[in-house]
């Protein structure tokens, strides 16, 4: 098995610098990949999210040099680690009048299997063929206010929906001293098409023209063209924020 990959992180129309950070690092059937936004609105968003990609960067060449490198599991506890590690730094360079932070969405894949690790709202995707046709899934839960379980014993659905704190996230990398995030863990099959993207990216296309385009994208092994028509669509809405994208596939 082997890894395919390719990516944007692109500024948009309107903002004047692009505080997302994304990282692909891969070599035959293992990969690291990230997609970070920078909290907009905020102090030095594109701190807190290049410190990320930095820290993935460092860890990923230190890999290399290693003879085999660590299993799944303990792969996986490196990167919560390297998270938190990366988390406080932040924390510990912003000055207590400022806020500065990102989300955080980490693919780690190593032969049949893979995990998520994230924090925040930027999602991973999963493209796969079943029986009954092609399978597009949200794998990331928005780590967004609404999504909260607990509030589900406070609030109706209606005073959730119109509650102001909709929408707000409750979690990201660097604005706490103390960092936790999600971690799910899969097999990996061939075929599968794993896509990371930013809120700058599905915020401002169509749910449904995003499933077309990751379905054409798990049919074939060049990301061009779907990567392209996620740009332009975006565009098209007027790309208000930033805009990342990865696709990862895995093949023979």
């Amino acid at each position: 098995m082997r890894l395919l990959c390719d990516g944007f992180s692109e500024t948009g129309m309107r903002r004047t610098i692009n505080q997302d950070a994304v990282g692909m690092f891969f070599k035959d059937d293992c990969g690291l990949f990230l997609v970070s936004d920078g909290m907009g609105g905020h102090s030095e968003g594109e701190r807190a999210s290049q410190e990320i990609q930095k820290a993935c960067q460092n860890w990923w060449d230190g890999r290399l040099q290693e003879e085999g490198g660590a299993g799944f599991s303990e792969t996986v506890s490196q990167l919560k680690e390297l998270l938190a590690q990366a988390n406080r730094t932040i924390w510990d360079e912003t000055s207590q009048e400022e806020i500065c932070g990102a989300t955080v969405v980490l693919l780690w894949i190593q032969q049949q299997s893979y995990a998520l690790l994230w924090a925040g709202d930027s999602r991973c995707y999963l493209a796969q063929h079943k029986l009954l046709g092609t399978q597009i899934r949200q794998l990331t839960i928005d780590d967004v206010w609404e999504n909260q379980p607990e509030l589900s014993q406070q609030y109706s659905k209606d005073e959730i929906l119109s509650h102001p704190n909709r929408g707000k996230l409750v979690r990201a990398a660097g604005v706490h001293k103390n960092f936790t995030c999600t971690v799910q863990t899969g097999a990996q099959d061939k075929g599968m098409l794993f896509a990371l993207v930013s809120d700058g990216v599905y915020k401002y296309m169509e749910p449904e023209k995003l499933r077309a385009v990751l379905k054409q994208a798990v049919r074939g092994e060049d990301f061009t063209r779907p990567l392209r028509e996620i740009r332009d669509r975006v565009y098209e809405n007027q790309a208000p924020d930033n805009l990342s994208c990865i696709l990862v596939k895995a093949v023979e």
